[in-house]
């Protein structure tokens, strides 16, 4: 593998043998991780563009392609230093996610990788970026599996991390029985309705009455609401993503159950608008809302309105303080090649920042924050207090 990169803006006029001789030289590339910062860096970002959860990878990518016009309309990284996304679509698939990764990699001009957003696919590819050295920044992903290494990074905390404060104000509200719908193909969800929210009902005297698990596939919940209903729990958890839930609610509401839905930050931010009025009074963890107040987060919003005409969601400020924590590695280890990306970004995490989330701390290379809860009332968030 050549182990330095040659600025694009060479590679266009000169032919490839005498860039990379310069590269070696340190004549302008920076790949070698010798320091230095190149004129054009190239992010990838291997993310769905289509597919079920697609919605995850647009998402990012608009956050991510506000925070590169930031950075370099604002010279962050130099006069003259751009930042370029190039996209490569998994689709939903796996094997889709392997292939794109092992692209991405295998191009010398890209020196970070934007990683998947699902679960099954981040943890498919990680062992592929210890192998192949290139920093990559995984946005949501929350399962185990996925930060195993040096080079592996995540700017979504998990959910788990942020998930106390539901069962906080369940039993707050006097809630004790509570029942579990959960998708088991999505491993974050399997693990936060197996393992997590089990654990944490128990630390507050409540009781599990219902767990039903449900497939990636399944489209139709008329029996498992059924069976809600006539159980009638204080509370019901719904860990599902946003097509499904759209479903779920009204289907639960043709049933008869009238008591609380808990839901995750698959629903934030408009997801879940399709369900109209069956919508209202949901309240799910967010690591971002358009309803929050932090100086950053309201900064963010406010640059994202003005850019896409629409509210950002969760997604958006994920690709944004993914794309901002590589801007600031870059900064921070002046130095532009993979191994100076890597070295920055272990730094940055130590240091911690203020994004769109608001304060974001790190476990090792793994993204906290506090997290808001926030209620769905006719087409808004509002922050639950």
């Amino acid at each position: 593998m050549i182990s330095a990169w040659t600025r694009k803006s060479l590679l266009a006029g000169l032919a490839t043998a005498t860039a990379l001789g310069m590269a070696a030289c340190g004549g302008g590339a920076t790949g070698s991780g010798d320091g230095g910062i190149a004129d054009t860096i190239t992010i990838a970002q291997v993310q769905d563009q289509t597919g079920a959860v697609a919605y995850a990878g647009v998402g990012a990518k608009e956050g991510a392609e506000l925070a590169i016009e930031e950075i370099n309309e604002q010279g962050f990284l130099g006069d003259g230093v751009t930042i370029e996304l190039e996209e490569y679509d998994t689709a939903g698939e796996i094997e889709r996610a392997s292939s794109e990764m092992n692209k991405a990699m295998a191009d010398q001009n890209v020196s970070a990788i934007l990683g998947p957003t699902q679960s099954q696919q981040a943890a498919t590819v990680a062992p592929l970026v210890e192998r192949m050295k290139v920093p990559t920044v995984f946005t949501q992903a929350g399962a185990e599996g996925v930060v195993i290494n040096d080079w592996t990074f995540r700017a979504t905390p998990p959910m788990e991390t942020y998930y106390e404060p539901v069962l906080d104000q369940l039993e707050a509200e006097g809630a004790k029985d509570i029942a579990i719908l959960y998708n088991a193909t999505f491993p974050t969800f399997a693990l936060l309705g197996e393992d997590d929210i089990p654990a944490m009902t128990e630390e507050r005297g409540m009781d599990i009455v219902q767990s039903l698990p449900v497939q990636m596939t399944t489209q139709d919940f008329a029996s498992q609401a059924q069976q809600i209903a006539d159980e009638d729990p204080d509370a019901l958890i719904m860990l599902l993503i946003a097509p499904q839930s759209v479903t779920a609610l009204g289907q639960l509401e043709d049933a008869g159950y009238d008591g609380a839905i808990r839901a995750t930050s698959v629903q934030a931010a408009g997801n879940i608008s399709e369900a109209g009025d069956d919508a209202n009074g949901l309240i799910y963890p967010v690591p971002y809302s358009t309803a929050m107040d932090t100086e950053s987060s309201v900064a963010f919003t406010e640059a994202f309105r003005k850019k896409f005409d629409k509210e950002p969601n969760p997604y958006n400020a994920d690709g944004y303080d993914a794309m901002w924590w590589i801007a600031r590695a870059i900064e921070a280890s002046g130095d532009s090649s993979r191994e100076g990306i890597r070295e920055g970004l272990v730094q940055i995490a130590e240091e911690g920042y203020d994004g769109a989330m608001g304060e974001v701390t790190f476990e090792g290379n793994d993204a906290r924050v506090e997290g808001v809860l926030v209620e769905w009332q006719n087409g808004k968030e509002r922050l639950v207090e």
